[in-house]
């Protein structure tokens, strides 16, 4: 079977990181890949000649702001590949590319993969604590994606042999809610890649982190990854000035990633200084994605407080790496956490600050801690080699339909 996949830049990010995963997956089934980008990072093109046949690179970027204007103007270019390749199935990612469809004759059976919609985001993103024009851009941002990529499925949508993939159950609810067809939507949650995310001793992993970010890890650590409003990072903050209240102070809260807008990131800055946190929280930045299973497994609970999601990685990577996940009900966060037997550390958001619950959840998950079965929680999550079997096991009911 020869796929063509035609996505966005490959550059850094989680959809990246599905993509190349599921063009691992593929592979190991003897699927021969074709990749259509915009842009791909040079590191990406040597990791992907393994796995793909061509790799065809349409130059300029594309975004959900340009994609309309952009797709038109590669037309000829990619209708020419499509007839060279001759594929057998095309997978477009993400959603706000699907346009595309409306290039590729209607034979061919085709999947678009969104990753998630904006539609819990857009009910409380008023409330973020974000100032001056980046509030602007950040709002008018959100709402402009989400509507040219629902725009965009439904024009794509009037193809015979197309279905949308939607990455997690609570997705596909959300796209039948703005009235996608229930029939035309599909849900395959993401998976893991097993062979890098696996427990490890964790004396050794907190040893290695403190010797990496020189920092002093307290008895107790908790890790939070990819802060942002978005993430809930400040109800964090808030819950943990809870916790130490009731607890004692004899934890570390890792933060890992850059926390987005400037008045954000200030705001946040100012919650650790007045709340007097400086000595447990520990900000890192940027993190490598190598470093990640480490940080996991040093990690004696990761927290996952968005008030968005699709289908998060950090969730499964964590679960994975044999560390327990304490998560709101967005996305396929209550599918994973299901999965590993954690359905308790699930938080479902009824108001907007829900810091109080997650005070309690995070000193429930201190209390379990070391009773909890590692090698169960690896077990429980999917990998990309099962989730590489329901795309084809799909494509080809799509394929013969």
């Amino acid at each position: 079977m020869k796929i063509l996949h035609i996505v966005q830049d490959l550059g850094h990010g989680g959809v990246t990181n599905v993509i190349v995963n599921l063009f691992k997956a593929f592979y190991r089934f003897n699927v021969e890949n074709v990749v259509i980008t915009p842009q791909i990072r040079k590191e990406l093109v040597v990791l992907l000649r393994a796995y793909t046949s061509h790799i065809f690179v349409l130059g300029g970027s594309v975004n959900p702001f340009n994609s309309a204007e952009y797709i038109p103007t590669r037309r000829k270019h990619i209708t020419e590949i499509i007839n060279q390749v001759k594929p057998d199935a095309i997978i477009i990612q993400p959603g706000w590319l699907s346009l595309v469809s409306r290039l590729i004759p209607d034979d061919i059976p085709m999947f678009v993969v969104v990753h998630g919609t904006y539609l819990n985001e857009i009910k409380y993103m008023w409330l973020h604590p974000i100032k001056g024009i980046e509030r602007t851009r950040y709002i008018t941002g959100i709402l402009a994606s989400q509507a040219v990529e629902l725009l965009q499925l439904r024009l794509a949508l009037t193809r015979r042999k197309l279905l949308v993939v939607a990455v997690s159950k609570n997705t596909r609810k959300e796209l039948i809610g703005t009235g996608i067809q229930q029939n035309k939507v599909v849900s395959i949650l993401n998976g893991v890649d097993k062979e890098v995310f696996k427990p490890m001793n964790k004396d050794y992993a907190k040893t290695q982190i403190e010797e990496i970010f020189e920092v002093r890890l307290r008895d107790k650590v908790l890790l939070h990854v990819n802060p942002g409003p978005i993430k809930g990072t400040h109800i964090l903050i808030k819950a943990v000035a809870m916790l130490r209240r009731i607890y004692g102070d004899n934890f570390t809260l890792l933060i890992a990633g850059r926390l987005g807008p400037k008045t954000y990131r200030e705001y946040v800055e100012n919650m650790v200084r007045g709340l007097k946190l400086e000595e447990n929280i520990k900000m890192l930045g940027y993190v490598e994605h190598e470093l990640l299973p480490l940080l996991y497994n040093a990690a004696d609970t990761t927290i996952v407080p968005s008030y968005s999601e699709g289908g998060p990685l950090i969730t499964p990577e964590s679960l994975a790496c044999g560390t327990p996940v304490i998560a709101t009900n967005v996305g396929g966060n209550p599918e994973y956490l299901n999965m590993a037997g954690l359905t308790d550390y699930i938080i479902e958001i009824k108001q907007y600050d829900f810091s109080s619950t997650l005070a309690l959840k995070l000193l429930k998950a201190l209390a379990d801690n070391g009773r909890l079965d590692r090698n169960a929680m690896y077990d429980a999550v999917p990998g990309w080699y099962e989730d590489g079997y329901r795309y084809l096991y799909l494509l080809r009911k799509v394929q013969f339909h």
